[in-house]
């Protein structure tokens, strides 16, 4: 009878360990959908399928108009690159902090005839 009770405790234990790593594999595999699904939604909300208008690249001196030439902008860039993206500026207030303002609404802000910062116009 002892024997079999010590048998039981120990299929019982054993099972009991077999569910705890079943449960860190699935643990793990399910962190690993999560993270993927992370990346596809990332890269769905960057990278629209169908841009629409204003999301199109716009050469030439209105290329302010397009969302798309205003995401190509960087920090650092001279004034000279951000012509050729946006073309001219409705407004410069100058100086060594310059604000450049469009027709829709956006801006860029220089320091030193570099961008230091912009902020896109609203749909």
């Amino acid at each position: 009878m002892q024997k079999a009770i010590v048998v039981i405790g120990f299929l019982s234990l054993a099972n009991v360990s077999n569910s705890y790593a079943s449960d860190s594999d699935r643990i793990d595999q399910l962190e690993k959908q999560i993270q993927e699904l992370n990346l596809r939604v990332t890269r769905l909300e960057s990278s629209p399928s169908n841009p629409s208008d204003s999301q199109k690249f716009v050469p030439s001196g209105e290329g302010w108009k397009s969302i798309a030439n205003w995401r190509r902008l960087e920090h650092g860039m001279g004034p000279r690159d951000v012509r050729s993206i946006l073309g001219e500026p409705a407004r410069l207030d100058g100086g060594f902090y310059a604000t450049w303002s469009y027709e829709n609404g956006g801006t860029i802000s220089f320091r030193g005839e570099k961008v230091d910062h912009w902020m896109e116009p609203r749909k």
